[in-house]
């Protein structure tokens, strides 16, 4: 019986790693902080992503995406004379639930946790360490819009809305969305060209 469950599940594993499909994705980032704590000083930050994503198809159109990407956020600060910056950089880890239409238009959403790796503190040209001031891990909701060419490459836009307070203060409310535009590629699919 044993061998018969391990046989079943190695070949259910095998036909759903044959079908998904492996990519990689890249693009810009708009970041901000935003809640309760937060002023006008603070503004929109550029930033950049990089990841791979791993489509598993689960029924006609409809496939679960899970990603890993490492991603430049945070924001700008300015007032009274003084102008600096947060840069936090995260890896952040998704699952989405995604829907393929007919031509190559998709939807995806779905949780997303930020791992916090670095953060910086800049204010008038000097650079601080920051690390202690934000939680380690930021919770978010990701809304993703896309399009892809038969040959491969994709274009996406997509909204990742901070849910959970980034600094480690229980009595401050910040939270941080990153706006992300970029492209992707189906490794996969150079496979399925051979």
């Amino acid at each position: 019986m044993k061998k018969i469950l391990f046989s079943l599940l190695l070949s259910t594993s095998l036909v759903i790693a044959a079908h998904a499909q492996f990519g990689v994705n890249a693009g810009l980032n708009i970041s901000r902080f935003h809640g309760d704590d937060i002023n006008e000083n603070f503004k929109s930050k550029v930033g950049f992503h990089f990841g791979a994503f791993y489509q598993i198809p689960v029924s006609n159109g409809i496939s679960v995406q899970p990603e890993v990407a490492y991603s430049a956020e945070g924001a700008k600060v300015s007032g009274d004379g003084s102008s600096g910056s947060y840069n936090l950089g995260s890896l952040n880890l998704a699952a989405l639930f995604r829907y393929n239409f007919q031509g190559g238009f998709n939807l995806a959403t779905g949780p997303q946790y930020g791992i916090l790796l670095s953060a910086k503190e800049k204010e008038d040209g000097d650079s601080y360490d920051a690390k202690d001031t934000f939680k380690g891990g930021n919770f978010a909701w990701a809304l993703t819009a896309g399009y892809d060419l038969p040959a491969g490459l994709g274009f996406y836009a997509r909204y990742n809305l901070g849910l959970a307070n980034i600094v480690d203060e229980s009595d401050v409310d910040v939270k941080s969305s990153t706006i992300q535009i970029g492209l992707r590629y189906n490794i996969s699919s150079i496979a399925g060209k051979k």
